[in-house]
């Protein structure tokens, strides 16, 4: 990828995990060659902070290079520095931050402390350190896969990627995304790769948290949907996982992909509809169970849900993949 590109990746990347908008400065600094020579820099505002981001244009693990490199160009520019990389572990992540030197791993993690600070008071919501949990479906899909029992610890890559249904390549790339992000180890045993994953209480709390909902979009149909085409879902799988009752129109998932199936359903308004329909980033039949939505899509879909007897049926639904979890 040309650095041009790398540059387009880093502000596209930045707009889609923080929502703020990157403004590019024309500004030239005299700076000493070996650094004009190992990076790469872009001036820009961001919520009205002047920023240098500062591309690495070579590997090193010495992470010592990057604490002086820092240190240098903090005392000959006057604004904040923030080292870009194509690539860190979890060692060099963990580096960096101890020093408290902000970075930005392209479309994986993003560390800026002293942004984040400055905006908190008028975004509540932006944590102090701010690390990319956006899983991709994927990783999001191996980790449902995994608490509720049907992926388990010391699986190889290609036994994961046959339980998600998904190639080997899209399933090792969620399977490094999870590991950076630590709530699994891919480590080789032999000659194969074995993943091993926090325990399942960790994994359950912090993807509660933090996982996306898979829905795209939703519409009303008023088309008959015959068989297994679609799985239960919305307010339909709450009240089959537990006692609320759902007197409303039957709430389905779709997958995207399924684009036939899609343009087979005529849209219509609420009062002439047969289902509501949900179309997902991800097919919806997998680690579904008896045709509907896997229960922790379930939980995640109401978790801001108000209602009383929501809040009450999320509990019971809780309980029983906690005490699934207990009998195994």
């Amino acid at each position: 990828m040309v650095i041009m590109d790398k540059k387009q990746t880093l502000f596209t990347y930045i707009k889609r995990v923080t929502d703020w908008k990157v403004e590019v400065k024309n500004k030239e600094v005299s700076l000493p060659l070996y650094l004009r020579t190992g990076y790469t820099f872009w001036y820009v505002t961001i919520a009205n902070m002047d920023l240098v981001f500062a591309y690495t244009k070579e590997d090193t693990h010495d992470m010592r290079r990057y604490a002086q490199a820092y240190k240098t160009l903090r005392e000959k520019l006057d604004s904040q520095v923030v080292f870009v990389f194509d690539y860190l572990d979890t060692r060099q992540i963990n580096s960096l931050i101890q020093k408290h030197i902000p970075f930005v791993v392209l479309e994986k993690y993003l560390y800026l402390p002293f942004a984040l600070m400055q905006i908190g008071t008028a975004k509540q919501s932006k944590n102090q350190l701010y690390k990319n949990e956006r899983l991709t479906p994927d990783a999001d899909l191996i980790l449902i896969g995994y608490l509720d029992g049907r992926i388990r610890n010391g699986m190889m890559v290609k036994e994961v990627a046959a339980a998600i249904e998904r190639e080997i390549r899209s399933t090792s790339e969620a399977l490094s995304l999870l590991d950076e992000l630590e709530y699994a180890s891919v480590k080789k045993e032999g000659r194969s790769k074995k993943v091993h994953f926090e325990t399942k209480s960790e994994v359950y709390e912090r993807l509660l948290r933090k996982g996306l909902s898979p829905l795209k979009k939703s519409f009303f149909t008023s088309s008959e949907i015959f068989g297994n085409k679609a799985v239960k879902s919305g307010y339909s799988a709450l009240a089959h996982y537990s006692a609320l009752m759902d007197t409303g129109i039957t709430t389905v998932a779709i997958s995207k992909k399924a684009k036939n199936l899609l343009l087979d359903l005529d849209t219509c308004e609420e009062d002439e509809a047969l289902y509501r329909v949900e179309v997902w980033d991800r097919d919806p039949h997998t680690f579904a169970q008896r045709n509907v939505i896997n229960p922790l899509y379930v939980l995640r879909q109401f978790k801001n849900d108000d209602d009383e007897r929501v809040q009450y049926a999320l509990k019971e639904i809780e309980e029983k993949i906690k005490q699934k979890w207990n009998n195994r």
